[in-house]
């Protein structure tokens, strides 16, 4: 089979990027991040003998048009794209443009917002199919089943023929951590992926999936499942190694829901990292309870110059009610430790999660202008179909719309804080953080003149999710 998958067109100039529970634009983090999932996708089509194609449209810059075109010159068998509850409205009405291109291309989506809304996909009359969470195993046996009835293909809902019933087939078993392939990046132009500061290329590398933390406004253990499945540190080592030595990549963002949760593990990966012998950078997320100073310490010397915490918010009732499991403190200890360990900190809040007040953005504001941080993004809270959070608004009435919420625009109307304000704040916040000598002194001390040429449209893309 001829298999197309892609990252569809930005609905804006700015670039999307559209990868499990991280749905937002570029602007993010003034760079978009390669398709790990359709990468992976790829391999065990290409394993089995399929012609597969992907793409990043939002990446190189080209448009629905150029979509079109192409596909009308290949008509694939199947074209298979990522959704994002951001731009979801934008990528289900792709499908219609494909099939007027070529009717008989099967048309179908994937993530986050589809897994736990299917039935909104179908919504677009030339959408065939919605793979449902992990979507490796799903495809795969899909298109092992060309000519069969896609009733057997577990995760997988679709249309019964045309005008008849949505099938949603029962959910497919998430993958052994040993199963979990390699990215196909070969298939893909790497070149748009550079890291902000440093403007050279990047890649991620995903050493595990799932999270046995249950925070109201994450998908994270719905998508990828509460068990924390940790491949096999060769195998991960082999990967970062094959990128290294085929496409000179030596800066990596190593993306894992609770990648610290197993610490043993973390120091292996480092130590592995060490008798490689060459000169490598990366950065990851972490949860504030999972690091001490002797982990931070051999990540530090193992490469890594950046990590990310989730801090979410300055008071410890609203992480409370959120299912967060941290307290302030915490998060103050953390910061703290990475500092010392010579590490540059992000910080990452959410503003206008239930229970929020003007005294509690308040709080969290000087939390965030009291540490140490070296980077700060200010999130507004966004209901997520399949989450605690979106279950709550839907009962209490607060969403403004049904679908197309964004990260940088506040879409709950809470009782004691309309959006508008948390828009406002969510501005204030950036402009407050980001005004101070110290921060500037530090955000310059971290470009490399590899930069240069980007940090123009760097700072763009910054500044437009930032608000101003």
């Amino acid at each position: 089979m001829k298999v197309w998958l892609f990252n569809p067109p930005s609905p804006s100039s700015m670039g999307y990027t559209r990868e499990g529970r991280c749905t937002q634009e570029a602007g993010a983090w003034a760079t978009q991040w390669p398709p790990i999932s359709l990468a992976c996708v790829a391999t065990l089509l290409l394993e089995d003998g399929h012609e597969v194609k992907v793409k990043d449209y939002s990446a190189v810059g080209q448009n629905a048009s150029a979509l079109y075109g192409e596909i009308q010159i290949d008509r694939p068998d199947i074209a298979l794209w990522s959704t994002g509850t951001p731009t979801f409205s934008f990528d289900l009405k792709l499908a219609g443009g494909i099939k007027s291109v070529s009717p008989a291309t099967r048309t179908g989506v994937l993530g986050t917002h589809v897994s736990f809304a299917p039935e909104e996909a179908f919504q677009e009359a030339e959408i065939d199919f919605v793979i449902r969470h992990e979507p490796e195993a799903v495809i795969r046996n899909l298109c092992r089943r060309e000519g069969a009835s896609p009733k057997t293909v577990a995760g997988l809902s679709f249309r019964d023929g045309k005008n008849r019933p949505i099938c949603h087939n029962p959910s497919a078993p998430f993958l052994d951590a040993d199963s979990i392939p390699m990215p196909a990046w070969d298939l893909l132009d790497l070149d748009p992926y550079r890291l902000p500061l440093k403007g050279r290329n990047f890649l991620m590398v995903a050493p595990m999936r799932g999270c046995p933390y249950r925070c109201s406004f994450c998908t994270a253990s719905l998508y990828y499942g509460e068990s924390s499945r940790y491949r096999p540190v060769e195998n991960v080592l082999v990967e970062v190694m094959a990128n290294v030595h085929r496409h000179r990549i030596r800066e990596f963002l190593v993306w894992a829901d609770t990648f610290t949760l197993n610490r043993r593990y973390v120091r292996q990966f480092c130590q592995g990292l060490l008798e490689q012998q060459e000169d490598l950078s990366w950065t990851c997320n972490s949860r504030v309870d999972t690091v001490d100073p002797e982990t931070l310490k051999i990540m530090k010397k193992a490469g890594l110059w950046m990590i990310s915490y989730g801090i979410e918010s300055g008071n410890n009732a609203i992480l409370k009610r959120s299912g967060k499991g941290i307290t302030v403190e915490q998060t103050k200890n953390a910061v703290q430790m990475a500092k010392e360990a010579g590490l540059r900190v992000a910080g990452h809040f959410i503003l206008g999660l239930p229970g929020e007040t003007e005294e509690t953005l308040n709080e969290t504001l000087a939390l965030a202008l009291t540490l140490p941080l070296d980077v700060a993004q200010f999130y507004a809270a966004v209901p997520f179909p399949g989450t605690r959070l979106y279950e709550e608004a839907l009962s209490c009435g607060w969403l403004k719309t049904a679908f197309g919420h964004s990260q940088n625009h506040a879409s709950l109307e809470l009782p004691d804080l309309p959006s508008e304000r948390v828009e406002a704040f969510r501005r204030y916040a950036y402009s407050r953080f980001y005004r101070r000598p110290r921060v500037w002194g530090n955000l310059l001390s971290m470009i490399e003149r590899g930069a240069f040429r980007d940090i123009l449209l760097s700072l763009k893309r910054f500044s437009s999710w930032a608000g101003d």
